[in-house]
């Protein structure tokens, strides 16, 4: 009976077990996408020393108030571990060589640059320099830290779940070693000295200097010549490419064109409330979680500070208080120099210099891979000139790296100044332990004045321009100290009332000192000065259309060059027809709007052209790095503009008529290829066809977990020449990686301010706040921060962590 009971109800038994092995996946999801939501309500017993209250409001962010600085940086620590716990662990594995031990052989190469450069071994050089309340208070913040830890053990987040461990506890240096990670993303040009080595090698002397940073014009650079002999041959490009690969530690560009960061102070004289105003949006990857986390810290009695931190470290980087509020972009300038040494034939260990060989400082770093039981050896090789790098990416002449952030800095100190600052003097006192990474400082305050600076480590260099790797056995190339603080460039209430940095070039050729050769363009900033300019009185909206704007200025400029060449064709097909009408129309107010196409055959354009002039010169790695270069859009911009280059080669006829040629090719080809991408009608064609934005956390790369982890695709306007800064991969035609997921403005008249993060706060794929402020990202919408204690304590979510 039993055997023909199953045969004839086969089907409703599978059925059956089918329907409970949904039910129990159904169930597993849910309690595992539960996993370390945070807890907003009711009271933990923890390590402080009188009662911190933490609301959290309606996209989540925390308003922290506590007694003393001590348990304030242990509520902040125990906050970012609920919310960002995962990209904390990650961020200090990334820096600290890390990867391979969970993710496994892939990143090991990675893994051996990062202990080779040694942002761990800086980390506690800068620790050990810090005053014993600055460590008192990164000791705090990892206790909170480790209190969330301990308190979740066995229900973390779902990423520790699928990669099967638990975080170590969270140390004081590991908060440090973070910071060095940002000074290494936001500063350095190690990448271009390796490029503008390799292309040298690729196609000689002439034609690679007309790619050297503002070559040929003036300015405050010395423009390299390359007299010596080359230190490289052909043959080691592969190995320099590599190399500056694996600088870029993410396994993706660093720096694509348009890359930057806006902000801008305006005085009270020139608001309609008279008090001053700030607005501030950094460019930086895109992706989910954000890079930054907003918190909002008051510590009854002394101040009162909101803002965005980075997750794993304690403080408000870049935000307001009572008093003033204060904004970053990046300066740029060189901080970063490679040096040839020459080592010992007879003994590795030994570099020469001034004619002796002298002993280098060697230290064996353990690299651990996942499934391996013993840790592998890493040497790492340390000179008067940095860590030997070369090695890594096997490349036969050693190359030793020189940079500020190797050595002790005390920007933690700076942070807890900027917090309780109330003016200007206080402001630049804690400027003075900003030192890595060098940043432009604005500053606004609630009387109407508004200053400037750029600060941070600046070296002087003996001889040359920081642009080449130089010989590292003499004293001809030593930096010679930094530039004095009190002789940074400065400003303090200009007539103008307006200052704005879009890291564009910074002093003139007065200045006695040099500091960078490759500023970027200006584009960003001529456009944000477009609509600051010429108005008597300014207000949030004003800042709002200014930090929202899709005005292209390089399209303004570079557009019509192009129009004039293709009006003179004879013969132009349909398409082709209407896209020049488009593209005429378009340089007259070039909007990057993601509904209309004129854009999208601009910038389709420009990659096209960047492909006839340098692609079958440069071979397709030394291109790809091309795109990816400090020195790529000034370069040529000024080829274009000025219409002579020696790069202009494809046809043997006078340098004017050769870019008139390539430009009518490079014109035919990309309407060709967007129609067969998009259809024959020109008219019907969009920039959001194809510049769209993905949100992408680093588990949504397995393609299983994407709709798990990443949002989007979502259709975006802008470009990376636009203050609503939307760079794209040049490589990856139009996808977004690099913007701005934070954007903030104030009016310290009544400190009304507004924000919005791409993405939200929470790391957490199924919290209703990891991508609950995407929506008013793209529309270039903003919500209005709560900062007055009285608001805080109305908000009807609130967690106590209370004395044990």
């Amino acid at each position: 009976m039993g055997v023909i009971f199953l045969r004839r109800n086969w089907w409703k038994i599978l059925l059956l077990i089918v329907m409970v092995l949904l039910l129990a996946a159904v169930i597993a999801v849910y309690f595992l996408s539960r996993r370390g939501l945070p807890r907003a309500q009711g009271m933990v017993s923890a390590e402080v020393g009188a009662a911190v209250e933490i609301y959290r409001d309606e996209y989540g962010v925390p308003h922290i108030i506590a007694q003393n600085m001590e348990d304030l940086c242990f509520a902040q620590g125990y906050v970012q571990a609920q919310d960002r716990l995962w990209q904390m662990d990650l961020s200090r594995r990334g820096v600290g060589g890390r990867l391979s031990e969970i993710l496994g052989e892939s990143f090991v190469d990675t893994d051996r640059f990062t202990l080779t450069v040694g942002f761990y071994r800086a980390a506690r050089a800068s620790y050990e320099q810090l005053n014993s309340g600055s460590q008192a208070l990164l000791e705090a913040y990892a206790r909170g830290v480790n209190a969330f830890i301990e308190d979740n053990r066995g229900k973390l987040s779902l990423e520790f779940v699928l990669l099967g461990y638990e975080p170590e506890p969270w140390k004081p240096v590991d908060s440090m070693a973070i910071g060095k990670y940002m000074a290494w993303y936001l500063g350095g040009n190690m990448n271009t000295e390796l490029f503008l080595s390799a292309l040298i090698e690729q196609v000689g002397e002439e034609m690679a200097l007309e790619l050297f940073p503002d070559y040929p014009e003036t300015g405050p650079v010395i423009v390299p010549t390359v007299e010596q002999e080359s230190a490289f041959k052909p043959d080691d490009v592969p190995a320099l490419i590599r190399l500056s690969r694996l600088a870029e530690l993410n396994g993706r560009a660093a720096y694509v064109p348009g890359l930057g960061s806006n902000n801008w102070v305006v005085s009270g004289a020139k608001t309609v409330g008279g008090g001053a105003m700030l607005a501030n949006d950094m460019h930086l990857g895109m992706g989910l979680p954000s890079i930054w986390y907003a918190n909002h810290l008051i510590l009854e009695g002394e101040f009162n500070a909101t803002g965005v931190m980075f997750p794993g470290i304690p403080g408000i980087i870049v935000g307001f208080n009572d008093h003033i509020a204060w904004g970053v972009t990046n300066t740029g300038p060189d901080v970063q120099d490679l040096y040839l040494i020459k080592l010992n034939p007879a003994n590795p260990h030994q570099y020469l210099y001034q004619d002796q060989y002298v002993d280098a400082e060697v230290i064996v770093e353990e690299l651990w891979v996942k499934d391996e039981s013993e840790p592998r050896q890493v040497e790492v090789v340390i000179t008067r000139h940095g860590p030997i790098i070369s090695d890594v990416a096997e490349l036969d002449q050693p190359i030793s790296l020189c940079w500020t952030a190797l050595s002790p800095t005390r920007e933690l100190e700076a942070v807890q100044g900027f917090m309780k600052a109330q003016s200007w003097a206080e402001f630049s006192a804690a400027l003075e332990n900003f030192m890595a990474p060098a940043q432009n400082f604005v500053y606004a305050d609630q009387e109407g004045n508004i200053a400037y600076r750029a600060n941070g480590l600046i070296p002087i260099r003996r001889n040359g321009s920081g642009l080449l790797p130089v010989d590292g056995s003499t004293d001809e190339f030593e930096w010679e100290g930094y530039i004095p603080w009190d002789e940074l460039p400065a400003l303090y209430n200009p007539p103008e009332g307006i200052i704005v940095t879009a890291n564009h070039r910074v002093v003139d050729d007065d200045y006695p000192y040099f500091i960078s050769s490759e500023w970027a363009p200006p584009y960003r900033a001529m456009a944000i000065l477009r609509e600051l300019e010429g108005k008597e009185r300014l207000s949030l909206e004003d800042m709002v259309r200014a930090q929202t704007s899709y005005f292209n200025t390089q399209a303004e400029l570079l557009a019509p060059i192009m129009i004039d060449t293709l009006l003179l064709l004879s013969s132009l097909d349909e398409a082709e027809h209407k896209a020049l009408l488009l593209l005429e129309e378009y340089s007259r107010e070039p909007i990057d709007d993601a509904a209309n196409a004129a854009p999208l055959i601009f910038h389709s354009l420009y990659l096209k052209l960047l492909e006839h002039i340098f692609a079958d010169e440069l071979g397709e790695d030394m291109f790809e790095r091309l795109l990816h270069s400090r020195v790529v859009t000034n370069c040529f911009d000024r080829m274009l503009s000025s219409g002579e280059s020696s790069w202009f080669n494809n046809v043997h006829t006078p340098q004017q008529e050769k870019r008139s040629d390539i430009i009518v090719s490079a014109f035919r080809e990309t309407v060709l290829e967007l129609k067969e991408r998009l259809g024959p009608d020109p008219a019907r064609w969009q920039w959001g066809n194809l510049h769209t934005i993905t949100l992408t956390h680093n588990m949504g790369s397995v393609k299983l977990l994407e709709r798990v982890f990443n949002r989007g695709p979502y259709t975006i306007g802008g470009s990376g020449n636009t203050p609503a800064n939307m760079s794209y991969q040049p490589t990856e035609p139009f996808k977004v990686t690099h913007s701005a997921p934070w954007r903030y403005m104030v009016d310290l008249n009544g400190h009304t301010a507004l924000d919005i993060l791409s993405g939200g706060n929470s790391g957490h794929p199924f919290s209703e706040h990891y991508n609950d402020q995407t929506d008013k990202w793209l529309a270039g919408d903003y919500k209005e921060m709560i900062f007055q204690p009285s608001a805080v304590r109305a908000l009807p979510v609130q967690f106590i962590l209370t004395p044990r």
